[in-house]
């Protein structure tokens, strides 16, 4: 998600997405060989706060982007958002993440909500 413009992703993909990770998982732990357990779980947690925003239909992540962002930042304006700045402190509850899941959504819907509200391009 913060990779750049290159790859977007459809809702659909995210059984992929989460089968990748995983196996990512296991490869670093590797039978036991590899990295601690507890060290891949700890460093997996932001990983897994976030997998779910990707399942999360795109009327219902613009609204919880919504809504998280009025509730930090307020707004004058019900189709001009703020834009959240980047925090680096990524989770479902962030409005820097949920933004940049719909950036990266593959689908009409997340791209026309981010024309109007952010003028971004498709």
């Amino acid at each position: 998600l913060a990779g750049g413009p290159s790859r977007a992703f459809t809702q659909q993909e995210t059984t992929m997405i989460e089968e990748d990770f995983k196996f990512l998982c296991d490869l670093f732990w590797s039978n036991g060989d590899g990295l601690p357990s507890e060290l891949i779980e700890n460093l997996s947690r932001t990983v897994k706060a976030i997998l779910p925003l990707l399942r999360m239909n795109t009327e219902s992540l613009i609204e919880q982007f919504r809504q998280v962002t009025m509730a930090s930042y307020g707004s004058s304006d019900k189709s001009r958002l703020p834009l959240p700045p980047t925090t680096g402190q990524w989770g479902p509850s962030d409005p820097n993440t949920l933004l940049r899941v719909l950036c990266h959504r593959d689908d009409e819907v997340a791209a026309k909500f981010l024309k109007r509200t952010y003028n971004l391009p498709k």
